[in-house]
């Protein structure tokens, strides 16, 4: 049985070993909290709100989240592979240190002012989404797919193996470094020597 209750409030509450797997939670909201080697893999999380809280060696892998609200939310050390961020309600900066994002959706969302610290996003998507002033520092990108995103400002100076179509995305002012900065051009019909 669940620790949670649905329709509860928590404040200011340290959860540690929290164990919500497989588990449904609904319409429930926790404020300056905090979350320490918890599992909610495979939970459904509907109508939640998160606010200023941390989630630390957390595992939120396969997570379904509807309609939930992230806001001034971090996660650190914690594995949330496979997420389809695109349900969430409401994401307002949240930074994401050294997190397995893996297969992750990010489709028609404002991501914009983002932090990804040492994450892993092999094989994320983001699709028709705001990445305005996002800093991606230290991250793995392989096989990300960057589709009808606004890139303007963002910084992928210190990041790997990138790619995307600068027709089909917005990179205005976007800062890259060498040399991943050259698979940039490889939707041109040219050849480099």
């Amino acid at each position: 049985m669940s620790p949670l209750r649905d329709h509860d409030s928590y404040e200011n509450v340290t959860f540690k070993d929290l164990d919500m797997s497989d588990e449904s939670l609904k319409d429930i909201s926790f404020y300056n909290c905090q979350f320490v080697r918890s599992s909610f893999q495979f939970a459904n999380l509907i109508s939640c709100v998160f606010e200023n809280c941390t989630f630390l060696n957390c595992n939120l892998a396969l997570a379904k989240l509807k309609n939930t609200n992230f806001i001034d939310a971090e996660f650190v050390d914690s594995k949330l592979l496979g997420i389809n961020w695109s349900s969430v309600r409401v994401v307002i900066v949240a930074s994401f240190v050294n997190c397995l994002l893996d297969s992750s959706a990010f489709s028609d969302m404002n991501l914009a002012k983002m932090k990804f610290v040492s994450c892993s996003m092999v094989d994320a998507a983001f699709t028709n989404t705001k990445l305005a002033r996002v800093k991606f520092d230290d991250c793995d990108l392989a096989r990300c797919l960057f589709s009808g995103v606004d890139l303007s400002f963002a910084d992928f100076s210190t990041s790997r193996n990138y790619y995307m179509d600068a027709n089909s995305n917005k990179l205005h002012k976007t800062i890259f470094s060498l040399p991943e900065a050259v698979s940039l051009l490889g939707n041109l019909d040219i050849e480099i020597k």
